[in-house]
């Protein structure tokens, strides 16, 4: 129930995006003052021209550049991506991804607060020309874009922000130097990071209406062909991973959390040039969503239990056996009435898509006599395994399973002989994969790494085969049940006997208890009335102390 609810609010918060848009606002123009002016400018170089990066200090930062006699300047620019510094020295390999870097400078002295400084982007390529020989291609400055940065740095430290020329499909080469002292130079790689490319959207109307036209429309169909795929493979593997929310969870947020740090270039790029990419991950938590929560809502537990007999005697002083001993198992599934079977199931990722691919591992029940439905028990099913057997043997359950090819394999080479290699049936599908997506995602993002990576992941189920699982079982014999039971009555009749023997016992004594009493009454009577007429036949009185069980007077002597 909690899973349907939150599918129809990931829908409804698509939904709800474009109604409560707004008119867009009139933007204002917020620009702070600098003192920082820029112009664009027409000139033309050559690529002998740009190479140039300036001369490095030994033991000085790479970007350590002097100003005259009496300064000196560093380049610094501003990482990308979660874990980096605040900022950090530009060298001749290093690629910028923002859009500015901050020239820092320490001037002594009364200099000119005046700087000019060149900015050029070019990009390196070929131009055919002809000669006396034929044509040939040499290497030129191509794409060109050059801008004036006039700024002022005074006395002692100081810096300003040097602007970029934007790039945000392809590398481009960065050439500056400051026009007043042209040692002071520096080329670097730069690639503007995607975020910073410029949107139209100047309130929250603005904002709600984008989200839905760009990523919202793709995203509802991912929803409903992640939510049908879920429930097709629910009723092919019978359950998903039992991975729960938090897993799956987990499992869409850490690509998407490295995707906004460590890679944050990548993910940039992603975000913005391929928005509908975005969509996948209402996909993946609706096919999670519906994989884990269509049908049973919870698997039925088996219980397998063998019986280790030893020898003992019967209450009737008989041979026979008894067990102090036994071994049980577990199983977790799902029992199908119809088909008198047991489906016999293994959490996890990998056992899960090989249930997918393969055959489900199903114990037959029909013929099996000796089993015990639960009632108050935590097991749908006890079913009795043959004592005979050993335990391993008895039950046999061998779900199926994903089995890595390879990574080699011996080939007979004519002329060398068995020689290892490469298992084709790995290479081909990892590395074709990789290269096709390194190519893909070159030319059409720009990002090679992220599509070799992709390319990867999606040749890795081609190198795995499925084997298929199954399930056995050598239960009791049929009467063992039946002979457990009467074995049971027998020993509690003998029960009931020991008891009836005591009670018996019991009886006989209070029966006996009352003629005893009587007796003892009657011969007490009778000693009084003999002692009563003794005294009248001798002249007695009878209020002398006599002794009930003697005839003689208390106190007085006996005649001689």
């Amino acid at each position: 129930m909690r899973r349907r609810i939150l599918l129809a609010a990931l829908a409804a918060m698509l939904l709800v995006a474009p109604i409560v848009a707004v008119a867009p606002a009139t933007a204002q123009d917020t620009t702070s003052p600098s003192n920082t002016t820029v112009e664009q400018s027409n000139a033309d170089y050559s690529l002998d021209e740009l190479r140039g990066g300036g001369t490095t200090q030994e033991g000085a930062p790479p970007s350590m550049r002097f100003l005259g006699s009496y300064g000196s300047a560093t380049l610094r620019h501003e990482p990308v991506g979660f874990g980096s510094s605040d900022w950090e020295y530009v060298s001749r390999d290093t690629r910028v991804q923002q859009n500015a870097v901050t020239l820092r400078t320490i001037r002594l002295g009364d200099p000119n607060e005046e700087l000019t400084i060149n900015v050029v982007g070019w990009q390196r390529g070929t131009r055919t020309v002809q000669t006396q020989n034929g044509t040939t291609s040499e290497p030129v400055a191509e794409n060109v874009t050059a801008t004036t940065v006039s700024t002022q740095l005074g006395r002692g430290y100081d810096s300003a922000e040097v602007p970029l020329p934007s790039s945000f499909g392809e590398n481009q080469r960065v050439t500056m130097w400051v026009e007043e002292y042209p040692d002071a130079r520096w080329t670097f790689e730069h690639r503007t990071i995607a975020t910073a490319r410029s949107i139209d959207i100047n309130s929250w109307g603005d904002f709600l209406s984008t989200l839905f036209w760009e990523i919202g429309v793709f995203a509802l169909p991912a929803m409903l062909i992640g939510g049908s795929l879920g429930r097709r493979h629910h009723e092919k593997a019978i359950v998903g991973p039992q991975w729960g929310l938090v897993k799956w969870g987990l499992a869409v947020m850490i690509p998407v959390a490295l995707l906004a740090s460590f890679f944050a270039f990548q993910g940039a790029v992603l975000a913005t040039r391929l928005p509908a990419g975005m969509a996948l991950v209402f996909g993946v938590l609706s096919y999670a969503l519906v994989l884990e929560g269509s049908g049973p809502s919870n698997l039925q537990k088996f219980l397998f239990r063998r019986q280790d007999l030893e020898s003992a005697k019967s209450p009737r002083g008989e041979d026979t056996h008894d067990s102090r001993y036994v071994d049980h198992v577990v199983k977790t599934g799902l029992r199908r009435e119809a088909d008198q079977e047991l489906v016999l199931i293994r959490k996890g990722l990998p056992a899960y898509i090989a249930r997918l691919r393969g055959s489900l591992a199903t114990l037959d029940v029909s013929d099996i006599q000796t089993h015990k439905k639960g009632k108050e028990s935590p097991y749908e099913l006890e079913i009795e395994l043959d004592p005979e057997w050993d335990l391993q043997d008895a039950l046999v359950h061998a779900p199926p399973e994903l089995v890595r090819l390879p990574l080699s394999r011996e080939v007979d080479v004519p002329g060398i002989g068995l020689t290892t290699l490469p298992n084709p049936g790995v290479v081909l599908p990892l590395g074709g994969g990789a290269a096709a997506g390194w190519f893909i995602s070159d030319a059409m993002l720009g990002i090679p790494g992220f599509g070799a990576v992709v390319g990867a992941i999606v040749g890795l189920p081609f190198i795995y085969r499925t084997e298929n699982g199954g399930a056995e079982s050598e239960p009791a014999p049929y009467h063992f049940t039946q002979a457990e039971a009467s074995l049971a009555f027998e020993a509690g009749e003998y029960a009931d006997a020991k008891l009836l023997d005591q009670y018996r016992d019991i009886a006989w004594r209070e029966r006996m208890k009352t003629p005893l009493d009587a007796r003892d009454i009657e011969q007490k009577f009778d000693s009084s009335v003999t002692r009563e007429l003794t005294n009248a036949e001798l002249g007695i009185d009878d209020d002398l102390d006599v002794d009930p069980e003697t005839t003689k007077r208390k106190g007085v002597a006996d005649d001689d």
